[in-house]
């Protein structure tokens, strides 16, 4: 019977010889893949009758097996691994703590997991605010006598998901665009809904009496959206 060792990696087989084992403290290095084993870990018996491997793998010496990388102990790999998963968990639990607005308008389904994340942090969990997805397009602004004016539009959602409606302010200006009178109106004084459906738009009208001090100077108007 011919002892031949296999290669664990790509399970190569070369025929072994005693002086094999001495050569460098039984360690071997595959000339097929260049994977180092042990050789008296990988033997096995070849019947005579059949052929022997043809490669012999001679060992390499024991300076060179110091200079080759030595599999890291098992424990290693599972301190490293551990801790390779517990960093890539914390990340994505800073993702979803810091993203979580947007992750329940992107994600419905993610809501009650989201508020029971935020119940046990202490977090709180609202619509994403998305200034620079939102805009306002006026339907006109005109004055209807005795000191009543009336302002209306809308407000826009450009997102592809929902977000959080925006407070309007509005300014009065004179004929040198400086502001007469300035307010701001919530959702519900704009009568519209908290949410901003995506892509969507929200009409709204506003109705309100002036001073007559400043009514008459009253020539014009400024009007931007914001989150508090």
């Amino acid at each position: 019977m011919a002892i031949v060792t296999l290669c664990p990696q790509c399970q190569t087989a070369f025929a072994i010889h005693a002086e094999h084992y001495s050569a460098a403290d039984s360690w071997v290095r595959c000339g097929r893949c260049a994977h180092v084993f042990e050789v008296d870990q990988h033997l096995y018996e070849l019947d005579e009758n059949k052929s022997t491997p043809a490669t012999v793998e001679m060992p390499v010496s024991k300076r060179t097996l110091d200079r080759l990388p030595k599999p890291a102990p098992l424990i290693h790999q599972w301190v490293w691994g551990s801790f390779a998963l517990f960093m890539a968990l914390g990340f994505c639990f800073q993702v979803l703590v810091f993203q979580r607005h947007q992750w329940r308008a992107q994600n419905p389904e993610f809501t009650p997991v989201l508020l029971g994340l935020c119940a046990t942090l202490g977090c709180d969990l609202h619509w994403p605010k998305e200034p620079s997805q939102v805009s306002i397009a006026t339907g006109g602004f005109k004055s209807l006598g005795d000191n009543q004016f009336i302002f209306s539009g809308s407000i826009k959602n450009q997102s592809d998901w929902p977000v959080a409606t925006p407070l309007l302010e509005l300014s009065l200006t004179d004929d040198v665009d400086a502001a007469v009178v300035r307010k701001v109106f919530t959702i519900n004084e704009l009568g519209v809904n908290e949410i901003l459906r995506a892509r969507r738009a929200q009409a709204f009208e506003l109705q309100f009496t002036l001073d007559p001090a400043l009514s008459g100077s009253v020539t014009g108007y400024r009007a931007f959206l914001f989150y508090p």
